[in-house]
């Protein structure tokens, strides 16, 4: 089949483009999308492993069948077709890839150097930023992070007021277009602190004035296209707040310290919000009857931070997730989200492993990083846990993979096998394992 299709394209290229460097870029071209389509046509078994498919119970010496890069089956009984690429998994662990919830990965490789940096723009109002189209698809951190099972990320913009609009990627493709899974994820406001004790707040009345000028843009565009005035004048930043105020994109409100996080919320509220996200520190643990009660998921920042007042105890940001738990709220754990967490970013699942010693149930820690984290950002269908019609992005390790000890054998994106070799920290220690031997040996 796949040489007829070729057979076909290749006289329709022929007729196009007969001769000379055109045609043999279209050769190719279509070469590799014909092989990414049969490879993605393809059916292969996970065998033998324990599977653990978080919205379930755990599946003793189970079978994952992958077929067009989905899950086709999941049991003990599968039956495996003659064709399917058979994957031997005895002893290992199947898990759901983990999904970071807020990084700048692909869009930051070294914080230090400017040149590699691509996370904010000019100016505190900048709605019209679709972060996704800033990722770098060759960055060094991304196989990295894979090898660490974060095999799905939210990459949010930074700096300003007004930050634009996010994307869940897959660190696995060609391009940015073919990465992202979804976008715009929502728009980020960041709530200024100053703004708890000031009516009058600069900033925040900035805020405030964009969005009504965005409202009052989208009336008259409205009125427009229904014949009844003119056309308001161009502007990008005031179209881009549309899907916010039409409640189409969520809000995610930023965040840090208690007081300005109930002053956010209030805020959100006042302007008529109702899909509210909010990206906070662990002070949210002081709000966990308010968020529970108002249905407003949380991302919570940085499980491995120091409290910052005296009368706190040393562990209240590690309990954080517990209080969280206890109270009903959904949320997922995430670093901190700054450029200088990006090489850092497969220790997320560490992160609620270590919560799990302060109180934390081992399956709300499992699903702040995998299915949690899908169903706040709207892919709870596609991604987060092992089911029949999701993704088939999954690893396999060799044990608990939020225990540092565990280490991940294999690793799949949407039923594709992915190469660990490609992660730069294991290339350098297979260089230098035995560097002390070597050069006793001379």
């Amino acid at each position: 089949m796949m040489n007829s299709a070729f057979s076909m394209i290749t006289d329709l290229i022929d007729n196009l483009a007969p001769n000379g460097p055109v045609r043999r870029l279209a050769l190719a071209a279509t070469a590799s999308l014909l092989m990414v389509s049969a490879a993605q046509a393809s059916t292969t078994a996970l065998v033998g492993a324990t599977v653990h498919p978080v919205s379930s119970d755990p599946i003793e010496n189970a079978t994952v069948l992958i077929r067009d890069g989905r899950i086709e089956a999941i049991g003990s009984d599968v039956d495996i077709p003659d064709d399917a690429e058979r994957v031997e998994l005895d002893g290992l662990h199947l898990y759901p890839g983990f999904i970071h919830p807020g990084t700048q990965l692909g869009i930051t490789e070294i914080a230090s150097v400017a040149g590699t940096v691509d996370t904010v723009e000019m100016g505190n109002i900048n709605p019209a930023i679709r972060v996704e189209v800033a990722v770098n698809h060759d960055s060094e951190l991304l196989p990295t992070s894979m090898a660490g099972g974060i095999l799905s990320a939210h990459i949010v913009p930074g700096g300003g007021l007004i930050r634009g609009t996010s994307a869940v990627i897959s660190l696995e493709g060609w391009s940015w277009e073919e990465m992202t899974l979804a976008a715009p994820v929502a728009m980020h406001i960041v709530y200024p602190p100053g703004a708890v004790d000031d009516e009058d707040n600069d900033d925040l009345k900035l805020i405030n004035q964009t969005l009504d000028l965005a409202r009052h843009w989208h009336q008259a565009n409205a009125a427009a296209n229904d014949g009844n005035g003119p056309a308001p004048a161009r502007n990008d930043q005031l179209e881009a707040l549309g899907g916010l105020l039409s409640g189409d994109v969520p809000l995610m409100l930023h965040a840090n310290r208690y007081d300005v996080m109930e002053a956010a919320l209030d805020w959100a509220q006042e302007q008529g919000f109702e899909r509210i996200i909010l990206s906070a520190n662990a002070d949210v643990q002081y709000l966990a009857d308010r968020l529970a009660a108002d249905d407003v998921p949380v991302i919570l920042r940085d499980v491995y931070s120091l409290p910052t007042r005296r009368w706190e105890a040393y562990d209240m940001a590690f309990v954080a997730p517990a209080k969280l738990e206890a109270a009903g709220v959904k949320f997922a754990i995430a670093d901190t989200g700054s450029g200088l967490q990006v090489a850092n970013a497969r220790n997320l699942p560490f992160q609620a492993g270590s919560a799990v010693g302060h109180g934390l149930s081992e399956d709300a820690a499992l699903k702040s990083v995998t299915l949690w984290p899908a169903e706040i950002f709207g892919l709870g269908d596609e991604l987060g846990s092992l089911e029949v019609g999701k993704r088939a992005t999954l690893f396999a390790a060799t044990g608990d993979p939020l225990e540092a000890t565990s280490q991940i054998r294999q690793v799949w994106v949407d039923g594709q096998s992915v190469d660990l070799g490609r992660d730069r920290t294991r290339r350098l220690y297979e260089r230098y394992k035995d560097r002390n031997a070597n050069v006793q040996g001379r």
